[in-house]
């Protein structure tokens, strides 16, 4: 026989390393995948039918999907805009948790086996995945200890993260959140470039991997992206403690950040507009008050727990926010370990302490929370609202709990090989160390929500044409009305997204105000004589009443009223114990109505008086489908004595009133508005006070 060839003996030896690598690396994701179906279960029972969670903003996330598809393959446009909801202005849905990762990647598993099954599998994918990726960074950190050590607390550092109650929590609807999967990719190529900085060996593709990674994290959430991006400068200041910090270091990090930015630019450069222009997505401080973590918290176990949840259920009340938001549970064996990891291994443990403990301060929020009562200590995350750009817009500050999870994790796993490497007989203690944690998170069974889609929409899927539908109530926003839509598949009026946007029609005009609010609003025409008119304007062709969504007595008179007013006669064409139909008719003589524009403030009701504040411009607007002569009726009234309203009407001609601080009449015109939408403008040198808006 001849002499094998080098390059085949090299070939040979990668095939002998690698072999091995790819088997251990398949057995631990099959054993993920494994696991989540136990953990997520009964889902798997109903993987086609159903979602897990609680039916609420799961239906939102459900929506995602289906748009995503629509848009794709049916309008053939960008998904970051819709006027599929809120017709006919549409919305922006660039701060709206979209997590288009999700609905680009799983659109083949919708197109073949529905939306069900697409939705199931972005779960599956995310824990399997983030089990996977916490288990490689693992492996990463304990590079140096030996298998199978290694491989057993890599495991459970998988574990710790993928399986966290925090993860379950926000599997009750969250989409955007429970995709965890990219970030711990992310820090492990963070810190290998890191490594391979210090040994002088970095190449371009230690820059483009953690990239690519941050790149598959902002398209599931921005949240990660802010935690990520506050990883990396925690990494600096690591490595200036401990003078390890280089300009190769900082170059390289620059670099990927870069590169980052350069590939996201075309979502990057509009959302940086929109959060200049307007403040709609800046939750009020008190939102971030309560949704931060209570420090009791990682401290209160698993509330899905089968055996003691009903306990920890009861324990969670006294938080101030939401199930999904307060449960942070850490497990006491992964805090165990992990102390004892850290105390084991300081060298390689102390940054790891270092994070954990970081952003739980950082969940904690802008003061301290213990068993819902807020105490004046200031904590780190209020010096970041001022010092990090848009950090601003960001609004459940306990999230922050998911680096928490994976700092943990990695502690965790470093906790068990120490153990291991004292004890006898390691793997039946990994084993037993592995189980426990389990089963202090096990979540099982896990609530399932299948769709209440009433049949009637079904029947409406089957009407050609393209119009709207208003579903009522509308008081507050409700994601099951997306959840029908991917049913029948027309505009909605109404609907519900991350951010309520100012822009969309739902306070501006009369009808929708007054069903939004159960009561009047500035606006004060006659809805028996414009409500018509208004629905023709919006193309509304049904206006459907579900009575399950109106459980309270005055929800549901008021509804019922200002629906009633708005429909001026009209009789439902169908009737069943939980709907009532109404179709549109447009109104044989059209009348003029009112549209709020820009710059008006928030609704607030005095004494039973609707007012709304202006400061500078505003905008009015009216709408008339045919010319008529009308006049502006209005009620105004300053915040201090002397202030001039200036009325510039449609046409040019401007009337200047001078008010007190009580209310006056004030009027505009005649005018004559050509048919379409014209505008006036209101201007005040100080804030004033508008109601009574009319049109004679």
């Amino acid at each position: 026989m001849g002499q094998v060839p080098a390059e085949s003996n090299s070939k040979g030896e990668y095939r002998k390393i690698a072999a091995p690598l790819i088997r251990r690396t398949a057995g631990v994701t099959a054993l993920y995948a494994l696991l989540t179906l136990l953990m997520t279960y009964p889902a798997i029972v109903h993987a086609l039918s159903a979602i897990p969670g609680d039916g609420f903003d799961g239906w939102q996330n459900l929506w995602n999907l289906w748009w995503i598809r629509h848009a794709l393959l049916v309008e053939h446009r960008s998904p970051f805009f819709t006027d599929m909801i809120y017709y006919p202005t549409g919305v922006s849905l660039l701060f709206h948790t979209l997590n288009p990762f999700n609905g680009f990647t799983f659109l083949p598993v919708q197109l073949t086996a529905g939306l069900f099954a697409a939705y199931n599998s972005v779960v599956l994918f995310s824990f399997t995945v983030g089990g996977l990726g916490g288990y490689l960074l693992g492996r990463y950190a304990l590079r140096r200890v030996p298998e199978p050590a290694r491989t057993w607390a890599a495991i459970l550092s998988g574990i710790v993260y993928t399986f966290s109650p925090f993860h379950f929590a926000h599997l009750l609807g969250h989409m955007q959140v429970f995709s965890l999967e990219w970030i711990p990719f992310y820090v492990l190529y963070l810190w290998r470039g890191v490594d391979r900085a210090r040994q002088g060996t970095l190449t371009p593709r230690d820059a483009v991997l953690p990239a690519l990674f941050l790149v598959l994290i902002a398209l599931c959430d921005w949240y990660f992206v802010l935690y990520c991006v506050l990883f990396t400068g925690l990494v600096w200041a690591y490595l200036l403690w401990t003078r390890e910090m280089s300009s190769l270091i900082a170059g390289w990090t620059i670099a990927m950040g870069g590169l980052f930015a350069l590939v996201l630019s075309p979502l990057l450069l509009p959302m940086i507009r929109e959060a200049r222009t307007y403040d709609f997505m800046v939750p009020s401080p008190n939102q971030v008050y309560i949704l931060s973590a209570d420090l009791l918290g990682f401290l209160t176990p698993n509330e899905f727990h089968p055996i003691w949840g009903h306990v920890a259920a009861r324990l969670g009340t006294h938080f101030t926010s939401t199930t999904s938001e307060h449960m942070i549970f850490a497990g006491y064996a992964p805090m165990i370990l992990a102390l004892w990891g850290a105390r084991q291994n300081r060298s390689r443990g102390g940054f790891w302490a270092l994070s954990a403990v970081g952003f739980a301060l950082l969940a904690l929020g802008p003061a301290l929370h213990i068993a819902g009562r807020q105490y004046p200590i200031p904590l780190p995350y209020a010096l970041l609202q001022h010092i990090v750009p848009f950090i601003h817009i960001t609004r459940s500050v306990s999230r922050f709990d998911v680096m928490v999870m994976l700092s943990l994790g990695v502690l965790a796993s470093l906790g068990l090989q120490t153990l291991m490497a004292t004890r006898g007989r390691p793997s039946l203690i990994a084993l037993g160390v592995i189980a426990i944690t389990l089963f202090e998170f096990f979540p099982a069974p896990y609530p399932i929500s299948p769709p209440d889609t009433p049949t009637w929409y079904r029947t409406l899927a089957q009407e050609p044409g393209d119009f709207a539908v208003l579903n009522l109530p509308m008081n507050w926003d409700r994601p099951g009305y997306l959840l029908y839509q991917t049913t029948h598949g027309k505009r909605l009026t109404v609907a519900y997204i991350s951010r309520e946007d100012p822009r969309t029609l739902t306070e501006r005009v009369p009808v929708l105000q007054q069903l939004r609010h159960l009561g009047p609003d500035v606006i004060a025409q006659d809805l028996t004589l414009v409500g018509r008119s208004v629905l023709a304007y919006l193309d509304v062709r049904y206006v459907i009443l579900d009575r399950y969504k109106m459980p309270g007595e005055t929800e549901r008179t008021a509804t019922i009223h200002y629906a009633t007013a708005a429909l001026d006669g009209l009789r439902p064409i169908y009737q069943d114990e939980r709907l009532t139909v109404y179709r549109v008719e447009p109104p044989a003589a059209p009348r003029p109505f009112l549209i709020l524009g820009p710059r008006w403030g928030s609704l607030q009701v005095e004494d039973g008086v609707p007012w709304r504040r202006i400061s500078g411009t505003a905008i009015l607007q009216i709408y008339t489908a045919k010319p008529v002569t009308v006049t502006l009726q209005m009620v105004a009234r300053g915040e201090r004595p002397g202030i001039t309203l200036q009325l510039q009407s449609p046409d040019g001609a401007t009337s200047t009133i001078r008010l007190g601080t009580d209310p006056r009449l004030v009027s505009l015109g005649p005018m004559t508005p050509a048919t379409g939408l014209h505008r006036i403008t209101l201007s005040v040198n100080a804030p004033a006070w508008i109601t009574g808006l009319d049109l004679k």
